[in-house]
């Protein structure tokens, strides 16, 4: 029996349970359902108020007579401001000049009395004077001026002379002459080119070119043979007068600057190096073999500046010796840039300087 009644209780409570979930369900809902009903309405309430409120305000655009009306009006106010200040510079005037009240004559004052009213109106005078200056004053308009470059003072006595490097190159012209040009150009840079007279012919516009923008033209022989050109002293000379020929055909002019293959050592012996001079011609080696011949890499750049820092403190010409050749061209930004930055300067060789030549025995 007790149990009986035991789970009557219990169906109960479960029933009654269920039922206070519904209804708290229920009310969420119909909680939930208002409140969005009423944001819905509001939305809708605010949207239409926009829309009339968007209406009323017709947009029209600024036309050229709207625009001129614009800036009449800013022209007027600006006279009338103008016209304003003016009449205050006036006024401002017209109280500091006005006359002082009446004063005994000069005869009955006394010369102290006479300072005393010097001193007061003195300052009246000035101010006067400054109001005229501001108002006789106008505006100017701005004017552009070139800009103007102070001159470098000259180097005191006993100034560090600029380092010098003179850049030279062998074996050209050739196709990349060009290039070679473009990139001294862009570092303001002058070189020396040693050429063969078979690509003088077969590039005349690249030694043109050279010769416009001041670069020194040199001589390198003809067959870049040691066993034809050091055949004997006069197959030297020989040699270099058939590039020189070539040379003034092209340019109109002859060189007397000239490096012989593979350098005055051991072929220029005492004799030969007296023959070409002889001739007229300076005979060139140089202070730093790039190597770029036998590298054919960007390697040649370090190889340069590692012999550079051993000889930088010499007294005898810098002169790095190099050929038109594609590796070289490709790196050669890379060394000028190093030198530049360490302070050399760029030069050609001129024909009244003393050569680089190897000794010779």
């Amino acid at each position: 029996m007790r149990g009986s009644l035991g789970k009557v209780r219990k169906g109960a409570g479960n029933r009654e349970a269920a039922v206070v979930l519904v209804l708290s369900l229920f009310t969420l809902f119909v909680i939930f359902g208002t409140w969005h009903v009423n944001k819905i309405k509001a939305t809708s309430v605010d949207g239409q108020y926009h829309k009339e409120e968007t209406q009323k305000k017709s947009y029209s655009p600024k036309t050229s007579a709207s625009h001129t009306s614009q800036q009449k009006s800013a022209s007027e106010n600006r006279r009338l401001k103008k016209v304003k200040t003016s009449s205050s510079i006036a006024e401002v005037e017209k109280k500091t000049t006005r006359q002082p009240p009446s004063q005994p004559s000069a005869s009955e004052q006394s010369p102290k009395v006479k300072n005393k009213i010097a001193a007061k109106h003195q300052p009246a005078v000035k101010s006067v004077q400054i109001s005229d200056r501001n108002e006789n004053k106008k505006p100017t308009k701005a004017i552009s001026h070139p800009a103007i470059h102070k001159s470098i003072p000259p180097q005191k006595e006993g100034a560090a002379e600029p380092k010098t490097v003179y850049l030279t190159f062998d074996d050209g012209p050739s196709n990349v002459s060009g290039g070679f040009m473009d990139v001294l150009s862009s570092y303001n840079a002058k070189a020396t080119f040693f050429m063969l007279e078979p690509n003088i012919l077969r590039f005349p516009e690249a030694v043109k070119r050279m010769d416009r923008e001041g670069h020194s033209l040199g001589l390198h022989g003809v067959t870049h043979d040691p066993k034809k050109i050091y055949r004997t002293k006069e197959t030297v000379v020989q040699e270099m007068d058939q590039d020189n020929a070539a040379l003034q055909k092209v340019t109109g002019k002859k060189a007397v600057l000239i490096r012989t293959p593979y350098g005055s050592a051991p072929y220029m012996k005492p004799p030969y190096q007296k023959a070409v001079k002889d001739h007229g011609y300076q005979l060139w080696d140089w202070t730093i073999d790039s190597m770029d011949w036998s590298f054919r890499s960007p390697k040649y750049v370090e190889n340069s500046i590692n012999q550079l820092k051993k000889i930088a403190n010499r007294k005898e010409p810098i002169v790095i010796l190099m050929h038109e050749r594609i590796e070289t061209l490709e790196s050669l930004p890379k060394l000028l840039e190093y030198l530049q930055k360490n302070g050399y300067q760029f030069k050609r060789i001129e024909p009244d300087m003393h050569p680089v030549t190897f000794h010779c025995k």
